[in-house]
């Protein structure tokens, strides 16, 4: 299996190399495309009118690959379909391993997630893999247990979306111990801190303390808070299918509320 790996932490991260290192001495063919920095809570940005400058890292091993790219996560996938893998195409993109969660409504801020995203603007299945914390044993079966459902999923079951997991930071990391579940709402308390710059001057920084308590039951927070790997199967079309009907009348509908306000 030919795999494209990227994240958000950068081409050097633990958790991309335990990833990319786990799944090469399993037999997979890696193709490793990431950011040269940092890029966390890039979202889907993409850069544009501005040069991106990569830079391909020399072979240790035949069947690894690796390139990095001054961009965000995004542009390292555009980058790989668009022109190192035109002729090569990946059957897998695989984002992470993340040093962080990326749960419930937090998947619309996540570089991890959004390079998954574009796994099937592709045609091709893609995983986010994120845990609270980089621990490298963990990592390590995080990696076995990514490539079990990758031969169960991708392979035998034929998945054709995306998938985002989150690894709790106690417990066992494995398919048996894994849930299924929907996202929710990733609550945060204290989200601006006031601090004073080294002129003095006043700024702002967006932080926030993660509330994991709140969340309901049967949710991907509530999954890693009860110590279980959560599985949350996601898309990229956002169409709200369920009120295009109701939209659709109300733009049928004859009655006006000025008229009707001009007429009482």
């Amino acid at each position: 299996m030919h795999i494209l790996l990227t994240n958000d932490d950068g081409l050097r991260a633990a958790g991309l190399q335990i990833l990319k290192r786990e799944l090469a001495a399993r037999g997979c063919r890696i193709t490793v495309v990431a950011p040269n920095g940092q890029r966390s809570a890039a979202s889907h940005s993409m850069t544009i009118n501005k040069a991106l400058y990569c830079k391909e890292i020399k072979r240790s091993e035949p069947h690894v690959r690796e390139i990095s790219v001054s961009g965000t996560p995004v542009d390292c996938v555009k980058m790989a379909m668009e022109y190192f893998l035109t002729d090569d195409k990946p059957d897998l993109l695989l984002s992470g391993i993340n040093n962080g969660y990326n749960l419930g409504s937090d998947v619309l801020y996540s570089g991890t997630v959004s390079a998954a995203m574009e796994g099937p603007y592709y045609q091709i299945p893609s995983i986010a893999v994120s845990m609270g914390k980089l621990d490298e044993a963990r990592c390590i079966r995080t990696a076995a247990m990514i490539h079990q459902l990758i031969e169960r999923v991708i392979v035998h079951g034929r998945f054709p979306g995306i998938l985002n997991v989150n690894v709790p930071p106690d417990g066992e990391i494995s398919l048996e111990n894994a849930r299924v579940v929907p996202q929710t709402v990733q609550i945060y308390h204290n989200v601006i801190a006031e601090k004073k710059d080294i002129d003095g001057s006043l700024c702002y920084h967006i932080v926030g303390d993660i509330d994991m308590e709140s969340a309901p039951p049967h949710s991907d927070v509530a999954c890693i808070r009860s110590g279980h790997v959560a599985i949350t199967p996601l898309r990229w079309q956002q169409t709200a299918e369920a009120v295009m009907d109701m939209l659709q009348s109300c733009l049928q509908a004859e009655v006006s509320f000025c008229n009707k306000k001009s007429v009482e």
